[in-house]
């Protein structure tokens, strides 16, 4: 019934014919009357989406953008105190009309106060919705921007957000409202990671975390601070080096003789599926012999994390791993294991190349030399396979469709390739080489 409602809920201009900011009005039709509520939010009719019925947020000004993502929240908040004045109606089962909702609807969103005293109730903390949100995720009861259910990860991540705000208040002694998730609390958390020896990376994805379940609560009514909206309310992340294996190091995984350890050999050929097929770990480790389609030529599967539906050509190599197990993958273990079991693989496997490592921790930035083995975790592999399908000249756009990206810059600054690389792979071209290229090679003898 809930989603029902939501779907019913409509928001229409009160003049979408005038050139001036007018009023975005909340309509309901039920039982063949009208109900129309003021969001007290205004907009230009050409800012409007008339199809979404949102503010359009693809603005290139980030103020605008900014202003329209606000009302955009307002328009949410609206929509579930409208579902819960509902449902609270409906199950009370007496008769309703526009005036009834009208008072229902304004005591939740607090444009009226109470006539006489309320009983006083114990205000749900932040914590505690996190914790809400996190089992009506794993219900089904939430869904994510993209309509489908949250990955396993991303909930494990809001859990863990929510201890680190524990120990947080335990630290200053002291609870936090919502009020109190301003920029000034924004900079004191973040010292306070840092403080504890995080890199500046988990520190940006711990913020990055608050700041979403922080408009999620927003969405919800909770709370009507919007410190969090502000641009310097960020996720901070710098490049850190990462490897990838190239192919005749792959090569040598692959014919690495592991008869005498079963548990490596697991390991190795889980890995090298990941580094076959640009699959994160979460996707390589359940695949089955019905995700394998064309003859054993393609492997089409729907990602855990985005719900997208992949097709990717086989390497034959992955058909040999996976006729090895009789079409089903060995069986998986943990990631924390497995990062811990990959760095013995590459060991055994004699991965000892120097590698440079630049990171900052725990405020400090350090660069620290280590032999590649000490460097291999389950996200290599997808790297692996970006880096090594790009210096094969296969075309950027078709690779990004395995991967996931958005934009050629995001995959260029994931993808592992040094300038000298890059430059070999340009000879190859037309441009550089003058091969077949219309324009003719200028001689480079003196002009008469």
């Amino acid at each position: 019934m809930q989603n029902t409602l939501a779907a019913d809920v409509k928001f229409l201009l009160k003049d979408p014919r005038t050139t001036d900011a007018t009023l975005v009005s909340l309509i309901f039709r039920y039982e063949n009357r009208r109900f129309v509520y003021s969001t007290g939010q205004f907009i230009e009719p050409y800012q409007w989406d008339t199809d979404n019925q949102r503010a359009y947020t693809n603005q290139k000004n980030r103020i605008v953008r900014q202003q329209h993502e606000t009302i955009n929240a307002h328009l949410d908040r609206h929509r579930a105190a409208f579902v819960r004045v509902m449902n609270a109606l409906q199950l009370a089962g007496g008769a309703f009309d526009n005036a009834a909702i009208k008072h229902h609807l304004d005591n939740q969103l607090g444009r009226i106060r109470a006539t006489k005293p309320a009983k006083v109730e114990e205000k749900e903390t932040f914590t505690q919705f996190i914790t809400r949100f996190v089992a009506d995720a794993k219900a089904g009861k939430r869904l994510n921007a993209k309509n489908s259910r949250f990955a396993d990860g991303t909930l494990k991540n809001f859990i863990k957000f929510r201890n680190i705000l524990t120990d947080y208040q335990q630290t200053i002694g002291r609870g936090l409202d919502y009020d109190a998730f301003t920029l000034d609390f924004y900079n004191r958390f973040k010292k306070y990671l840092t403080a504890q020896g995080h890199s500046l990376n988990y520190v940006g994805a711990v913020l990055n975390g608050v700041k979403m379940l922080l408009k999620h609560a927003y969405a919800e009514g909770l709370h009507q601070n919007t410190d969090f909206q502000s641009r310097d309310f960020k996720k901070i992340e710098e490049e850190v080096d990462t490897i990838y294996l190239d192919n005749d190091e792959l090569t040598t995984l692959y014919n690495l003789d592991l008869t005498h350890d079963l548990r490596l050999d697991r390991v190795r050929d889980l890995f090298l599926i990941g580094c076959y097929t640009g699959l994160r770990f979460s996707d390589y480790s359940e695949l089955r012999p019905v995700n394998i389609t064309y003859g054993g030529r393609i492997l089409s599967v729907t990602t855990q994390k985005t719900a997208a539906r992949v097709s990717i050509p086989l390497n034959p190599n992955v058909l040999a791993i996976l006729a090895k197990y009789e079409g089903v993958p060995p069986r998986t273990m943990s990631n924390q294991k497995f990062n811990q079991y990959l760095k013995e693989l590459g060991q055994v496997a004699g991965l000892t190349t120097p590698v440079e490592r630049t990171r900052t921790q725990g405020g400090k930035r350090s660069t620290l030399t280590a032999q590649k083995w000490e460097m291999l975790t389950t996200h290599t592999a997808r790297r692996s396979f970006a880096t090594n399908a790009f210096l094969a000249a296969v075309p950027t756009v078709s690779i990004m469709k395995i991967t996931g990206h958005k934009s050629e810059v995001m995959f260029m600054k994931y993808i592992k390739v040094s300038s000298e690389q890059n430059a070999l792979l340009m000879l190859e071209h037309p441009h550089f080489s003058g091969i077949n290229s219309a324009v003719p090679v200028l001689s480079l003898h003196k002009v008469a």
